[in-house]
């Protein structure tokens, strides 16, 4: 379900760079622009996408290390996960550069997680390793 989740919220996030914003849009005080809407809906959607990720990685996590490796796996996924959460105000700045450069950075790095971790093995009904083979 991670891999489901990281890819449809990447894609999300990819696709809000996808709508277009007619000009007069842009300003705050018009009127029936639905594509606002549609830009706010998808960016919504891929970080629900995300939050399920993100609590879910954890029960992963936890399953897919040996019991010897296991404090120190779930260690490096924290890690991992805090990295990403304190990097991400960073990649909003981008958007000084390119206003949608950040939902790309967002949306293909979110894909890219999702494809890799299509390799990683099932867990489902799996007895869970005691030791490194």
């Amino acid at each position: 379900t991670n891999s489901v989740t990281l890819l449809v919220g990447g894609a999300a996030c990819l696709a809000v760079n996808l709508v277009p914003v007619p000009a007069h849009c842009l300003d705050t005080a018009s009127e029936g622009c639905h594509s606002l809407v549609v830009r706010n809906a998808l960016a919504f959607a891929g970080k629900f996408m995300m939050a399920i990720t993100f609590s879910g990685v954890f029960i992963f996590a936890s399953e897919a290390y040996p019991t010897s490796l296991r404090s120190r796996g779930m260690g490096l996924s924290s890690l991992s996960a805090r990295v990403g959460g304190v990097s991400a105000p960073l990649v909003v700045l981008l958007s000084e550069v390119a206003p949608g450069l950040p939902m790309w950075v967002f949306g293909l790095v979110a894909v890219a997680a999702g494809l890799c971790s299509l390799a990683l093995p099932e867990t489902l009904n799996q007895s869970l390793a005691d030791r490194v083979e």
